[in-house]
């Protein structure tokens, strides 16, 4: 958890618990500073708060770094989180801290265990709290709230109590003075201990199925330019907890934080295997989705609408479209070259006017490229495997309403030189 190297960062906010860790950690020699988010919810009480956290840091000598935050609207505990992370980000990139230590007990990790329990999480939530989740540690988490209080009363040393820690208002508050007591004095004395070693075990198993995952996904998964990629063929034949494990860890490189995301979407996700659901797709809370794309489940940010687009290329000239990020180019040549469909192609320059347009696709475009059948754009874009979600904004040159050329396809037939053509067009697309 710790080497005498670690440059600690104390979460404190004055309560016991806190108070404890910052003292316990100045003791043991750690190099440790304190850090202090004054939420302003309890008016001049969280003030007096930040003045004895402030007081105490100068008591043990230690720095101490403080901040004032306005939570408004909304879940005022979520958002609360957010802006501690956020501070505590900011102070450990800023000075160096390669630890944050939080002040979390043995009770914490139980009401935690039975506030998950309660609503519904799996492993994952019910291993909560673990002593280490990458730079947060809780090196009291094995220490109850009653020893750390005798603790501090030996000591002569005192703390903060949060009035709000009573209020039945709060879902915690009521798992820790109502439901807690019920369950120790009718159905276990022992609760506390015997709930930790539930949480201890699922988390040992957490991390087993997690390293489990990892491996799958760095043997199957790919990073492209459409997100994480992983294979379906494979995942379809695997356990239903490995498959729901690989979503959430694929959500993850995606840049997903696993917030408020249910169950059902999960099983949404695993839905997406099943076949014919190529072109479907689920939301995620926070911006992510996950696509089905022929033989692949794509794992992204939510992508933005496209925009239509529409530019005039004059013959010979070039444009800049950066919707695409691409420049096209015409230019007239003599013969016929080598011609590659994606990137390059000739027409009769005859059979088009001084200029032609370059617009996205749209539904019902019809093209006729050389050596394929004619049909709906749509149908070649099915049979190419071009995913959906590059549909949209897929090149097409145009003269007035006729297709002359898709990038990635043959030139159309209607256009394409003959033995006869005086002057031929080479049409280019370059990305940069």
């Amino acid at each position: 958890m710790l080497s005498l190297q670690d440059r600690i960062l104390a979460a404190v906010s004055g309560g016991a618990d806190s108070v404890c860790l910052a003292v316990v950690l100045n003791e043991l020699g750690y190099d440790v500073a304190i850090a202090h988010v004054n939420h302003g919810l309890r008016g001049v009480a969280s003030d007096d708060d930040a003045a004895f956290v402030a007081g105490l840091a100068q008591s043990l000598g230690l720095k101490s770094f403080t901040r004032r935050v306005l939570l408004v609207g909304g879940n005022i505990e979520a958002t609360g989180r957010d802006a501690r992370k956020d501070f505590f980000d900011e102070l450990s990139a800023q000075y160096g801290f390669t630890k944050v230590a939080t002040g979390h007990t043995r009770n914490d990790r139980v009401e935690t265990f039975l506030l998950n329990l309660l609503r519904g999480a799996g492993s994952t939530g019910l291993a909560a709290l673990p002593p280490v989740s990458g730079k947060i540690i809780r090196p009291l988490i094995e220490v109850t709230r009653e020893e750390i209080e005798e603790y501090l009363v030996g000591r002569n040393q005192t703390f903060r109590t949060d009035s709000s820690n009573f209020s039945l208002e709060f879902a915690r508050n009521r798992i820790r003075h109502v439901v807690i007591p019920k369950l120790l004095s009718e159905f276990n004395p022992n609760l506390v201990e015997t709930l930790s070693r539930t949480a201890e075990i699922l988390e040992d198993e957490e991390a087993w199925t997690r390293t489990i995952a990892e491996e799958w996904l760095n043997l199957n998964g790919t990073n492209d330019e459409r997100g994480f990629v992983i294979p379906v063929q494979p995942l379809r034949h695997a356990a239903t907890a490995m498959v729901r494990r690989v979503a959430r860890s694929a959500l993850q490189k995606a840049g997903s934080e696993l917030r408020d995301v249910t169950f059902e979407q999960i099983e949404s996700i695993r839905m997406l295997l099943a076949d014919g659901k190529s072109g479907k797709f689920v939301e995620i809370p926070g911006g992510t989705e996950v696509a089905r794309e022929f033989d692949s489940l794509v794992f992204r940010q939510k992508l933005a609408a496209h925009s239509e687009y529409e530019y005039m290329l004059k013959i010979p000239g070039s444009v800049h479209i950066p919707e695409l990020g691409k420049v096209f180019k015409a230019e007239i040549v003599r013969t016929e070259g080598r011609q590659t469909p994606e990137q390059r192609v000739f027409v009769d320059a005859d059979s088009i006017g001084p200029y032609v347009r370059i617009r996205n696709w749209k539904p019902g475009d019809y093209y006729k490229p050389v050596g394929l059948p004619a049909g709906k754009l749509k149908k070649l874009f099915q049979r190419a495997r071009i995913p959906r979600s590059h549909r949209s904004s897929w090149p097409v040159v145009v003269a007035d309403s006729t297709i002359i050329w898709v990038a990635s396809f043959p030139v159309s037939r209607e256009f394409a030189p003959r033995g006869h053509s005086q002057k031929i067009v080479a049409i280019e697309a370059v990305q940069i």
